[in-house]
C-alpha cells in the first residue's frame, strides 16, 4: 500500500506532489499565486495532396505481448512522390489525457509500395485509442494527409501465453506442442517465415521460444542472425534442432551452441525421453539422431546410447536448447508423451501460467509509476521559514502599517501600499519555495539483473522534471526504446500533454510537447541485449550440519549497499560491499533474516515515521511480486546510487538522482565429494506444466484454482550422485489439496501420505528420477493457497 508521510525539515522522502502542496499553502493564504493556464492544443487539419493507400499487421502472425516491444509493418502506396514522418499515436488506456506517438520518416515514390516497421511496446489497441497519421514534411511543420485507403487504425490484444516461433521446412514442426493448451497451458505455435524476421533483436521481444529445426539457417541475413543471438542475449530461448540436418541449423550459432555436432548416429530405442513423457515409446527401426560433444559450461538434460539428447547452455540472460533429432519426425513427433517431454524441457522458458485468470498485468517498470514522484532532489522548503514569513507578512500588513499611515495621516495609501507588500511578499515565498525547481532535473531508477557471467539486462524509468512550460526535446542513446506515461502537472493531476519518440541509428530522441510548469514527464527506457556490469562473486559451501559458509565478491562496476544474499529460506545481511572487496557469509544470528513466508521487503525495509527506505522498500516489493519470488529463491541484491542511465537535452546532461538496484540468481556450486546432505531450501521446484483457471506465485506463496499443477525439483546437476534418500517436506498442503509423485519406473504417479507431513523415500530413490529431477503434481478441490513443497536429499558422490 502507497503510504507517505507529512514532517517537518529534512524530509526527502516525501512524495514530490506532498511537497509542492506545503509550497502551495502559504501562497494560497496570501491569495498572491496566480493560476497558470494550460495550452490548449490546436485541431487537426488535413492537407489535400497525395492520395495514399495503407495497410498494417501487428506483431506475428497478428499476435503481441504485454509490455513488449512488437513490430508494427507498415505498407504505404502514394499516387505520387512524398516525403515525412509516420506517425503512430497511441493513448493512454487508463483514461488519462496523452499520447506517446512513434515517428519514423519515409519517402514515398509513386505507385511503389513501401514497407515500413516500427516497434511499440504491447498493448490493447482499437479504433479509440491509437490512430495512423502521415505528415508531409514532418509533423512539427507539416499537415497530417488522410489515407484514400485502409484502416488507419491498429487492432490488437495482448496475448498472455507462451509465443513460440518455428523456423522449418516443415511448418508443422512443434504443432504437438498445442497438445498443452487441452491441459490449461496458454502457447501458440506459430511458423516464422524467414522474411519476416527483423534486424532488429528488441522486436523479437514477444517472443518466447525460437525452435529452428531442419532449416539451412545460413540462408538468413546477416543481419537476421545478429538479431536472434541479441534476442537470445536479451532472454530469449533459442532451440537448435534436426537430427541429420542439425549441421545446417546450428552452422551460423555455432558460437552460442550447447554442442559442437560430429556425426549423425542410429538408436533403437529412446528410454530416458520414453521416461521424460510419461508414455511408452516404440521406435519401430532405427531412428537417426545427431551425435555431438558439449561445449564447456553446458549442461545435458538426458541422453540417448551414450549421445546427449538434450543440452542447453546459457547464453547472456538466455539459454540455447540443443535436441538431436529432428522434430518433425515420426514416430516421436506424434507421439502421445512429446508434449510432456518438451513442457519438461522448457519449463523454466515458457510463461504457461500468465494467462490462466486472463488479466492483463501492468510490467514491474510501470509499477514503479508512484515510486519516481519521491523526488530526492526537490527538497520541501523549511515550514518554520514560511510560517515566519506568514507571520511577518500579517504583521506589517495590519499593525505596523496601520500605525505607521496613522502617524502621517497618510492612510489613504494603504490602497497602493498593501498590493506592493503583497507582491513583495508573494516574489519572497515562490523564491524559498521555488529555490530547487529553476532547472531541469531527473529521477531515475535502474533495474539491473545481473547473469552471473559479467553482462545484465538494464531497465529504467525516469521522471524528468520541467520548470518551464513549453515543449522539451531529450536525447537518449542510440538503440533505445521509449515509452511515456502521462505529465503530472503543477497541482497534481493529469494534464494533456504529447510526446513523441523517435528512433534513429545515432540516437533516440523523446520530444515532450505542450508541458505545464513545474511537470513531471514520465519515461521507461529499454535497451537492446545486455550490458558489461560485472557479477556478483560467490564462494559458497554447506558444511555437515547444512549451515551455510563462504564468500560474496563484489565484481561489478560499482560499490553496492546493504547487500543482502537470499538462500535456503534466509537472508543473510552481508552490509556495503565496495568494487573488489568481498565479505563472508554472516553467521551471527542477528545479521541472519529467517522468513517461512511474506514479503521480504518489509523485513529488511521497516516502516518508520520518516521512512527514509521507501523507495527501496517499494521497488523490491514490486519487483519480488512481479516475478513471482518465494522464500525458496535464491538470489543476491544489492544498491547503488551511480549514474548508470544518462539523457540530454540541448546536448547537455540532465542533472538526475539514480537509485539503481542490483540481483543476480544464485547457482549452488556444490563441489560435492563423498557423503552429501542437501538440507531443506536449497532445491527449489519449477512449474512445468498448469491445469487450472487460475495460478499465480507471489511472496506469500501460492494461490491456484480447482485443477492440477506438475512440478519438478531439479536434483544436483555436478558430478554422478547415487542417492541413498529423498525427502519432501510440505505433504499436508491443506484440506483443499493433494500430492502425487511420480515413479518413472512404474511409469504412473503414486499418491504421497501427509503423514507428519513429511515423504521420505528410501532404497530406491533412482526409480523417482526423470532426467535428474523429482516430479510432483498437486490437484485442488477448490481455489485455495498454499506453500510450495520442500525437498532435502543425502546420498554420495561417486568419483
Amino acid at each position: 500500500m502507497r503510504k507517505q508521510f507529512i514532517c517537518g525539515e529534512g524530509n526527502h522522502q516525501l512524495s514530490f506532489y506532498t511537497k509542492k502542496t506545503w509550497i502551495l499553502l502559504p501562497i494560497v493564504a496570501l491569495l498572491i499565486m496566480a493560476t497558470l493556464s494550460l495550452s490548449i492544443p490546436a485541431g487537426k487539419v488535413y492537407a489535400d495532396g497525395a492520395k495514399i493507400g495503407i495497410q498494417s499487421e501487428m506483431g506475428y502472425q497478428g499476435k503481441i505481448k504485454n509490455q513488449k516491444w512488437s513490430p508494427v509493418k507498415l505498407t504505404l502506396t502514394s499516387d505520387r512522390d512524398i516525403s515525412g514522418d509516420l506517425v503512430v499515436q497511441i493513448q493512454d488506456n487508463n483514461g488519462n489525457r496523452y499520447q506517446t506517438s512513434y515517428v519514423q520518416q519515409v519517402d514515398l515514390p509513386k505507385d511503389t509500395p513501401k514497407e515500413v516497421v516500427i516497434g511499440i511496446p504491447g498493448t490493447m489497441l482499437n479504433k479509440d485509442n491509437n490512430q495512423i497519421l502521415f505528415y508531409e514534411g514532418s509533423y512539427s511543420k507539416g499537415k497530417p494527409t488522410t489515407f484514400a485507403t485502409g484502416k488507419s487504425y491498429l487492432q490488437a490484444s495482448p496475448y498472455q501465453g507462451a509465443l513460440i516461433a518455428v523456423l522449418s521446412d516443415d511448418p508443422d514442426t512443434m504443432n504437438f506442442m498445442n497438445v498443452l493448451n487441452g491441459k490449461g497451458n496458454s502457447l501458440n505455435v506459430f511458423p516464422l517465415k524467414a522474411d519476416s524476421i527483423p534486424t532488429d533483436p528488441m522486436l523479437l521481444s514477444g517472443l518466447d521460444v525460437i525452435v529452428i529445426n531442419n532449416f539451412a539457417s545460413d540462408t538468413l541475413s546477416e543481419p537476421q542472425r545478429k538479431a536472434i543471438t541479441g534476442w537470445v542475449n536479451g532472454g530469449g530461448t533459442l532451440v537448435l534442432a534436426g537430427g541429420a540436418g542439425y549441421a545446417k541449423t546450428a552452422a551460423p550459432f555455432a558460437d552460442i551452441a550447447p554442442v559442437v555436432a560430429n556425426g549423425t548416429a542410429s538408436v533403437q530405442s529412446l528410454s530416458e525421453l520414453e521416461k521424460l513423457g510419461g508414455k511408452p515409446l516404440k521406435l519401430d527401426g532405427d531412428f537417426t539422431i545427431s551425435t555431438a560433444k558439449v561445449v564447456e559450461g553446458a549442461k545435458i538434460g538426458i541422453e540417448a546410447d551414450g549421445q546427449p539428447l538434450f543440452a542447453s547452455h546459457a547464453y547472456g540472460q538466455g539459454s540455447v536448447q540443443y535436441a538431436a533429432y529432428d522434430l518433425a519426425m515420426d514416430p516421436v513427433s506424434s507421439w502421445a508423451g512429446h508434449p510432456d517431454a518438451w513442457a519438461s524441457v522448457l519449463r523454466s522458458n515458457l510463461p504457461m501460467t500468465g494467462s490462466q485468470n486472463g488479466m492483463i498485468y501492468n510490467s514491474l517498470m510501470d509499477n514503479l509509476n508512484y515510486v519516481l514522484e519521491y523526488f530526492p532532489s526537490l527538497k520541501m522548503p523549511s515550514f518554520t521559514l514560511l510560517l515566519w514569513m506568514l507571520i511577518i507578512y500579517a504583521v506589517v500588513v495590519a499593525p505596523i502599517l496601520y500605525f505607521i499611515l496613522k502617524k502621517a495621516d497618510k492612510r489613504e495609501w494603504a490602497w497602493f501600499l498593501i498590493p506592493i507588500i503583497a507582491v513583495i511578499a508573494s516574489v519572497s515565498v515562490y523564491v524559498a519555495g521555488s529555490s530547487d525547481k529553476t532547472r531541469e532535473l531527473a529521477h531515475t531508477i535502474n533495474l539491473i539483473e545481473l547473469n552471473g557471467q559479467g553482462d545484465a539486462v538494464k531497465s529504467t524509468a525516469s521522471a524528468f522534471f520541467t520548470p518551464r512550460s513549453g515543449n522539451y526535446a531529450l536525447e537518449f542513446p542510440a538503440n533505445t526504446y521509449l515509452k511515456t506515461g502521462g505529465a503530472r502537472n503543477t497541482f497534481g493531476g493529469m494534464g494533456e500533454s504529447k510526446s513523441f519518440v523517435r528512433v534513429e541509428q545515432e540516437s533516440t530522441t523523446l520530444e515532450l510537447r505542450d508541458m505545464s510548469q513545474w511537470s513531471l514527464a514520465k519515461v521507461w527506457a529499454d535497451s537492446q541485449g545486455t550490458e558489461e556490469m560485472g557479477r556478483l562473486a560467490m564462494d559458497l559451501k554447506l558444511d555437515a550440519k547444512g549451515a551455510l559458509n563462504g564468500k560474496v565478491t563484489n565484481e561489478t562496476i560499482n560499490d553496492l549497499t546493504e547487500v543482502v544474499l537470499v538462500v535456503g529460506g534466509n537472508a543473510y545481511k552481508l552490509g556495503d560491499i565496495k568494487k573488489g572487496e568481498a565479505v563472508a557469509i554472516p553467521q551471527d544470528p542477528q545479521q541472519i533474516i529467517k522468513f517461512v513466508s511474506g514479503d521480504l521487503s518489509g523485513m529488511l525495509f521497516p516502516y518508520s515515521p520518516n521512512d527514509p527506505k521507501q523507495r527501496e522498500r517499494d521497488i523490491l516489493s514490486n519487483y519480488g511480486y512481479s516475478m513471482g519470488m518465494v522464500n525458496k529463491d535464491a538470489y543476491i541484491l544489492g544498491w547503488s546510487k551511480d549514474h548508470l542511465t544518462n539523457y540530454t537535452l540541448k546536448g547537455a546532461e540532465v542533472d538526475s538522482d539514480q537509485l539503481n538496484f542490483w540481483i543476480q540468481p544464485v547457482t549452488m556450486e556444490w563441489g560435492l565429494s563423498g557423503e552429501i546432505n542437501i538440507p531443506y531450501g536449497f532445491l527449489s521446484p519449477e512449474v512445468s506444466q498448469v491445469n487450472t483457471p487460475m495460478f499465480g506465485t507471489f511472496p506469500h506463496g501460492v494461490e491456484m484454482g480447482q485443477g492440477t499443477v506438475i512440478a519438478e525439483f531439479p536434483l544436483i546437476s555436478e558430478g554422478n550422485i547415487q542417492y541413498s534418500e529423498l525427502s519432501i517436506k510440505g505433504t499436508k498442503l491443506n484440506n483443499n489439496v493433494t500430492m502425487e509423485i511420480w515413479n518413472a519406473k512404474k511409469n504412473e504417479w503414486e499418491p504421497v501420505s501427509d503423514t507428519n507431513n513429511v515423504h521420505t523415500i528410501t532404497g530406491n530413490p533412482e526409480d523417482y528420477i526423470v532426467a535428474n529431477r523429482i516430479r510432483f503434481m498437486l490437484t485442488a478441490k477448490d481455489q485455495t493457497n498454499f506453500m510450495m513443497p520442500e525437498l532435502s536429499v543425502k546420498g554420495e558422490a561417486i568419483q
